[in-house]
């Protein structure tokens, strides 16, 4: 994963700046194949954006995730443990691009800060519980995103690291058990609704 992410990174430099949409208001949706810690997830986000420059914009973006995450299983699959996680975000994004003049490719690097709104859940063979609790205790914390990747008329496909602060883990009696951490790697891809194609 590092290999790519260093490889999205030279491309991006090898590649020359060009002024493209100065003043455009985009819109976006995106959907994700998450991979927190020991686990996997799906989510997907709303990016509404506007090109203050040619070549670099800022926006916001509203997404949301559903993990399991830190799953464990000893003596074969008699036993486990899993944590089961819902993460909602509002953040505050800028992202940079290079691309060549006249081409619809274009690399881009970027990242956020902001809110996200966390609720983790342990679960394990030997729950007493078997039924979801009605309330869940929801952690909210500011974090970070990282982000690289491309756009090719109004495709858009980038691997997303969200740094997100360790938060409160409850068993199925809602009853808290420790701390879960909330980091992960995604891998997304989307499209423009309007206000996407790069042209000259």
């Amino acid at each position: 994963m590092k290999k790519l992410v260093l490889c999205l990174i030279i491309i991006a430099f090898a590649l020359n700046t060009n002024a493209q949409e100065k003043g455009k208001v985009r819109v976006g949706l995106d959907a994700g194949l998450a991979f927190p810690n020991a686990g996997v997830g799906i989510g997907g986000d709303l990016d509404i954006r506007y090109n203050i420059m040619d070549n670099l914009n800022v926006g916001v973006n509203f997404g949301l995730a559903a993990l399991v995450k830190d799953i464990v299983s000893t003596n074969g699959s008699s036993n486990y443990s899993a944590t089961a996680s819902a993460i909602t975000h509002s953040l505050v994004t800028g992202d940079y691009y290079f691309n060549k003049p006249e081409s619809s490719f274009a690399p881009f690097l970027g990242g956020g800060f902001g809110t996200f709104s966390i609720g983790n859940m342990q679960v394990t063979s030997s729950s007493e519980s078997t039924s979801v609790p009605s309330s869940l205790t929801i952690d909210h914390k500011f974090g970070g995103l990282f982000r690289g990747g491309f756009e090719a008329g109004r495709f858009r496909m980038a691997l997303e690291y969200y740094l997100i602060p360790r938060s409160t883990l409850v068993n199925l009696n809602n009853a808290v058990v420790g701390t879960s951490g909330n980091s992960y790697l995604n891998l997304s891809i989307g499209f423009y609704l309007w206000g996407g194609k790069w042209k000259k």
